[in-house]
């Protein structure tokens, strides 16, 4: 599943810059100051995504699939993202996208739940079937701001039985036009 990551993470850079800035940021009427909205933002990078899928690529791109009620997967969670076989539990990558104007204690959340993604499924006979990837994504984030803002989320994010930083990538995503990057955990 090495090489579908690879493809598929190819294919969230490539869309990542072609967020026109309104999606970025939202005009807001009567307002001065625009504002980062989280869905909007991700709706737009869904569908920018998407288009760079090829027909007939095993995985299938789902936006916002509610856990709930999920006999096999724990809690209420609805993930930003979804890259998998619908169906089964072929789980190639989950992805958790917050502004970077989000409280730490909801990244720190998006964290956790990242983590128990990748580490925590089984399948219908009890066999390993996490997520192989798990992308944390802070939008309107400078890839300098990130020592800062990443010290403040690892002192509210828990201990490894928590949040384990080598499961969960992070990326950032500075403005409008431009690229998601990788951005270090140490």
């Amino acid at each position: 599943m090495k090489r579908e990551l690879e493809l598929v993470t190819k294919w969230l850079v490539c869309a990542s810059a072609q967020l026109a800035p309104e999606y970025f940021h939202l005009p807001v009427a009567g307002a001065e100051e625009t504002a980062f909205r989280e869905r909007v933002y991700c709706y737009e990078l869904y569908h920018r995504w998407r288009c760079h899928w090829q027909e007939g690529f095993r995985f299938s791109l789902n936006g916002e699939v509610d856990k709930q009620k999920h006999p096999l997967i724990p809690g209420a969670w609805k993930p930003d993202f979804l890259v998998h076989v619908p169906g089964e539990m072929a789980n190639l990558l989950v992805v958790e996208v917050k502004p970077c104007t989000a409280e730490l204690k909801k990244m720190a959340e998006d964290l956790q739940k990242l983590t128990s993604l990748r580490r925590d499924l089984r399948d219908e006979g009890g066999h390993p079937a996490s997520y192989d990837a798990a992308y944390f994504l802070v939008c309107g984030l400078d890839l300098d701001d990130w020592p800062a803002l990443r010290i403040r989320l690892m002192a509210v994010a828990g201990g490894p039985e928590d949040f384990d930083r080598n499961l969960v990538e992070c990326f950032v995503h500075a403005r409008a036009g431009t690229k998601i990057v990788r951005a270090a955990w140490e």
